[in-house]
This record gives C-alpha cells, sequence and structure tokens, in this order.
C-alpha cells in the first residue's frame, strides 16, 4: 500500500465565526507525473472508476483537513494537525471529484496557501498503458482510499483549489515545493527546509553509524593487539631472563679483568673495557659494528683462558723441577695409568 498527495476554484464563504465554507474541486482522473528516487519521472494512471468508487468517495466524510502534509494522519496525530474537516462524501463532477469542506482555523489560507491536495493510501498496478485520453502511463493506482486533504501552496491535480474570487486571493510569492521520498516508499510534498532538515537527520544518522562501526573497528584492533601481546608474553619473558642472565656474566668478566662499570653502563662499553684489559688499550674500535666488538670480546676471552691454562702447565713443571722429580712425558703419564687400571702398577 502506497499513499499519494494530490492538488486540486464553487465560491468560499466565510461565516460570522470565520469558519470558511466551500465546496472545491479536491482531485481529478488523469495521468499524474511523480518522480523516482533518481530523478527520471514515473507517470501513474487514476482511472475513474477508481477514483468514483463507492468506498472511496465515502472515505472523505470526516476527513480532516491539515495546515501542509504532515504524513499519515491518525487517532494519535490528528488534534495536532487538523484545521478543518470534509463534510460530507465526496462526488463526482464530470473527470473532477468535488465535496463541501470547512475550515476552521484560516490561517494558512491567509498566508497564501489556496491549493488543495489529497493524501490517500493506494494499490500500484505497475502495468503499463495508455489513458483513454491518449496519454502513456507506467503504472496505475488501484484501491484509492484518502487518508487527509491539505492545504497547500501547491498541488499536482491541478484543478484542486479553494474557490476564492479576485479579490480574496492574496498576491504572496508561492513556494517552490520539491518532492520528497521517504525510506519505505513514501512520498510528500514538501519545502526545501523541510528536505534539508530531513536529508540532515537521515545524514546524522548515516555519521552516528559511521561513527559507531569506526569506534568497534578501533576495539577490535586493540582486542588482537591484547591477544598478539600475550602469546608473545612468554617468549618476552624468556628473552628478558636471557638478556638479564647474560649481563651477569658480562659484569662478572669485567669484574675479573678489574674493568670498572656502572649499572646503566652499555654491554658494548664493558665488553671494550674487557678486550682492552686483555690487549691493551692501542685497541681502536671506532666505526666498528656491534658484531666486530661481540668477535672480538669473544675471541679475547677465548686467548685469555689458553694463555692461562699455558701458564698453569708450565708452573707445574716448574714446581716438579723446583722438587727434584723427574718430568712425566705423556706416555709415561698414560702408561701409569692403564697399569693402575690393571692393579699391575709397580711390579
Amino acid at each position: 500500500m502506497s499513499i499519494r498527495y494530490d492538488r486540486a476554484p464553487v465560491k468560499a464563504t466565510q461565516n460570522e465565526d470565520g469558519f470558511i465554507y466551500d465546496t472545491p474541486v479536491l482531485t481529478r482522473t488523469g495521468v499524474f507525473v511523480y518522480l523516482n528516487p533518481d530523478g527520471s519521472e514515473r507517470r501513474e494512471y487514476r482511472p475513474p472508476e477508481e477514483v468514483f468508487h463507492v468506498d472511496s468517495l465515502q472515505g472523505y466524510k470526516g476527513l480532516p483537513i491539515t495546515n501542509g502534509h504532515p504524513g499519515l494522519v491518525t487517532s494519535a496525530n490528528a488534534a495536532n494537525h487538523t484545521i478543518g474537516a470534509v463534510l460530507g462524501e465526496a462526488r463526482q463532477d464530470g473527470k473532477n471529484l468535488i465535496a463541501d469542506i470547512v475550515i476552521h482555523n484560516p490561517a494558512a489560507v491567509n498566508a497564501g496557501n489556496k491549493d488543495l491536495s489529497v493524501g490517500y493510501k493506494l494499490d500500484l498496478d505497475e502495468t503499463p498503458g495508455i489513458s483513454p485520453d491518449g496519454e502513456r502511463y507506467d503504472a496505475v493506482q488501484r484501491n484509492i482510499r484518502p487518508n487527509h486533504l491539505a492545504i497547500v501552496k501547491k498541488g499536482r491535480a491541478g484543478v484542486a483549489r479553494l474557490n476564492m474570487d479576485g479579490d480574496a486571493v492574496f498576491n504572496d510569492k508561492d513556494v517552490t515545493m520539491s518532492k520528497m521520498r521517504l525510506d519505505n516508499g513514501i512520498e510528500y510534498d514538501a519545502a526545501p527546509e523541510v528536505i534539508q532538515a530531513y536529508n540532515k537527520l537521515k545524514q546524522d544518522a548515516a555519521d552516528s553509524e559511521a561513527a559507531k562501526a569506526k569506534e568497534q573497528a578501533r576495539a577490535d584492533a586493540a582486542e588482537a593487539d591484547l591477544k598478539k601481546l600475550q602469546s608473545e608474553l612468554p617468549q618476552m619473558k624468556q628473552d628478558a631472563l636471557a638478556t638479564a642472565r647474560s649481563r651477569v656474566e658480562l659484569e662478572a668478566v669485567a669484574n675479573t679483568h678489574q674493568v670498572e662499570f656502572n649499572a646503566d653502563s652499555a654491554d658494548r662499553a664493558i665488553k671494550e673495557g674487557v678486550i682492552k684489559a686483555i690487549r691493551g688499550n692501542s685497541v681502536n674500535f671506532d666505526g666498528k659494528s656491534d658484531d666486530y666488538v661481540q668477535a672480538a670480546y669473544d675471541f679475547a676471552l677465548q686467548s685469555h683462558a689458553e694463555v692461562q691454562k699455558a701458564d698453569a702447565v708450565a708452573k707445574q713443571r716448574q714446581d716438579m723441577a723446583d722438587k727434584g722429580q723427574p718430568e712425566v712425558s705423556a706416555e709415561a703419564a698414560r702408561a701409569k695409568y692403564i697399569n693402575s687400571m690393571n692393579g699391575t702398577e709397580g711390579s
């Protein structure tokens, strides 16, 4: 079920209470042009059998009259929008549909609104064709059921208009009306500022959804980072422990070689100090990489260990010579060891 708004000058009269009575044309039969969302035109045919159907005519009795189209008028909002009423059932007048009306609040008329526009529900038959008057159409309006009658600046039916004489017609300039279609397909005549406000609300809603999606993406990224950190934590602990152990060992070596350092001394600076303590201060590491310093450090420790081992062997030999003991060759020491294992030592 869709909803449409049409526009529709018997001589209007105003009683002593200020109420305006009239029997105007409310709408007509024929082809009406609407705009699609993409800006293209869609031609809809309103046949006489639908416009003048008894159910449709009866539906005008008691119909609320509104100042502009407020949307679908119901019992919940009628008191806020109603400025008059259709007094009885509508009736056919040639190709036009007329009815007796009363406007209780003439403010809209005094403001220059003189056209009439019916807001109604319908079923759209998407069958194209040619009207009896030779007009092409894209669809047929069926089951037309009126909802309200609006007083507007400019309607759609052309002939739907209050019957005001020349003295009663105001010389105000008409406000340009545009078509506004809601997301559910309902189409309205609305002033540009109304459409602008509506579009702003839609844009604000879209921006809110975009901000929400962006915030969700940020939260998802933070959760992913946390999971990654948690998975890497065991290895980080191992790496930190290995670094601490390596530092303790390095400081022990530095103490052995009487290299001065403090808690914030870089590992490289300590290693350079150890190398110079072993090989002398003439060693220059300017422009050398960390890998070079590490290799020189490892080599210096290895060389120092070999020198210490050689010194220990030489000292042992000297001690044996000082005690008058003959120097034992490696071969003799081996033979002595084998004999002790066989229980023949000294035989």
